[in-house]
C-alpha cells in the first residue's frame, strides 16, 4: 500500500456519527459505548498487554487504551496521519508509531507477536483483497493467548459504495476505486459488511469469532431517511446497528 492516502476529512466522521446513538435510552448515549467498553474490557483481561493497532489513523484507539496497557505499536500508512499521531503520542519506548502497513511490520519484525491486535474502522475502505490480506495478518501477529479485536461497518446487506456517492456498485468497480487513493473524486471507498460477509472475511483469515457484537445504531428520527437512502425499509434496519466488532483468537 505504498503512498496510501486517506481520503476522508475527519471533522465530517464527526458530523456522520451525529446520526447514530448506543441503545441504552434508543436515542442518547455514546454510539460506541458497547465497543469501546470491549477494548477496556480485554484489555483488563491482560495484564501488561502489548497491544498493536493496525491503522491507527490520527490516533484515537492510542489515546483511549494507552493507560491501560504496557505497550502499544501503532501502524499508519497514510503519510499525514502518521505524521500528526506521531507527533501526539509516539515516544520512542513505551509508545511507538510507525508509518507502515501490517504486512511491512511483519516482514521487518518476523516473529513479534503481541498480546492484544486492535483492527479498527479499518478494512471497509481498502480493496477487498487487501482486506483479506490485513485480516490474514492478524493470526501471525497475536501471541498464542492473544486476544484480536475487530470493528468494521455493518448493514442488513452487503454494499459497495463511496463516501460521497452512495449509489450501490459492482465488487470490481468497488475495487478499481479503492486500489488508487491518489484518484478517489467521491472520497474514501465505503464497504458496507453484512454480519455474514464480515463473519466469512475472518473465518478465512483463520480466526476463531469468541463474541460478535454490533453498535452505533441509528436514531430514531433518523430511520425514515436512512431508510428511503439505503433503498430499504425501517424494519430492516432499525435493530442493525451501523458497526459491527468481533473479538477472536488464532485457530486452535
Amino acid at each position: 500500500m505504498g503512498g496510501y492516502r486517506y481520503n476522508a476529512g475527519d471533522d465530517q466522521m464527526v458530523a456522520w456519527n451525529r446520526n447514530f446513538t448506543s441503545r441504552v435510552g434508543d436515542g442518547s448515549g455514546d454510539p460506541e459505548e458497547e465497543y469501546l467498553a470491549t477494548l477496556k474490557f480485554v484489555a483488563a483481561c491482560k495484564p501488561r498487554a502489548r497491544l498493536l493497532d493496525i491503522g491507527c489513523g490520527l490516533g484515537r484507539v492510542v489515546d483511549f487504551m494507552r493507560d491501560d496497557v504496557a505497550s502499544v505499536v501503532g501502524l499508519e500508512p497514510d503519510a499525514d496521519r502518521f505524521g500528526t499521531c506521531h507527533a501526539l503520542f509516539h515516544n520512542g519506548d513505551r509508545i511507538r508509531i510507525l508509518n507502515c502497513t501490517s504486512a511491512e511490520y511483519r516482514a521487518a519484525h518476523p516473529g513479534h507477536r503481541f498480546d492484544v491486535v486492535v483492527v479498527s474502522m479499518v478494512v471497509q475502505h481498502v480493496p477487498t483483497r487487501t482486506c483479506d490480506l490485513i485480516l490474514a495478518d492478524v493470526p501471525g501477529l497475536l501471541d498464542d493467548d492473544g486476544i484480536g479485536v475487530i470493528a468494521t461497518t455493518q448493514q442488513d446487506a452487503e454494499r459497495f459504495t463511496f463516501q460521497a456517492d452512495q449509489t450501490p456498485r459492482n465488487r470490481e468497480d468497488y475495487d478499481r476505486y479503492a486500489a488508487d487513493s491518489s484518484d478517489q473524486k467521491y472520497g474514501i471507498p465505503v464497504r458496507q459488511f453484512s454480519k455474514a460477509s464480515f463473519l466469512a472475511a475472518v473465518d478465512r483469515a483463520g480466526l476463531d469469532v469468541v463474541r460478535w457484537g454490533q453498535f452505533s445504531y441509528l436514531r430514531p428520527e433518523k430511520l425514515n431517511w436512512f431508510a428511503k437512502w439505503m433503498g430499504s425499509t425501517t424494519n430492516a434496519i432499525k435493530d442493525v446497528g451501523s458497526s459491527q466488532y468481533v473479538v477472536v483468537r488464532r485457530r486452535r
